[in-house]
């Protein structure tokens, strides 16, 4: 079984190919069968784990600043979002995490008042 770094670098390597579109018109849902249970099933576990949130939000910063504005979630490689939604729950809870969308709105007065308390 590979390595943990040698995973992370075939990973790259692949959320290349599917970027620049070098895998037969493929997009960013592009991945090889194959690979998946490698990247995200029992094997990709010790993969998953081996990112930092840190990590995986710059993933979602650096596809911004390519885009110019916040991505969708098909535009994310599969396996990175398949992460990204792991770790932090749900896409926008990821991008308010990484400080791309404004933070939800409280609704409830008291919550409110409490969240201004503690600032």
């Amino acid at each position: 079984m590979p390595s943990v770094t040698e995973q992370r670098r075939q990973l790259a390597e692949d959320a290349e190919r599917a970027r620049s579109g070098n895998v037969d018109g493929y997009s960013q849902e592009w991945i090889d069968p194959t690979l998946w249970k490698a990247y995200c099933g029992k094997r990709g576990e010790e993969l998953y784990e081996s990112f930092s949130d840190q990590e995986l939000l710059d993933i979602l910063r650096e596809t911004v600043a390519e885009l110019g504005r916040l991505p969708s979630q098909k535009e994310v490689f599969c396996v990175y979002r398949c992460y990204i939604r792991k770790r932090f729950k749900n896409w926008p809870t990821a991008l308010r995490a990484a400080g791309l969308k404004d933070p939800k709105p409280v609704r409830d007065k008291k919550r409110r008042l409490k969240r201004e308390k503690r600032s």
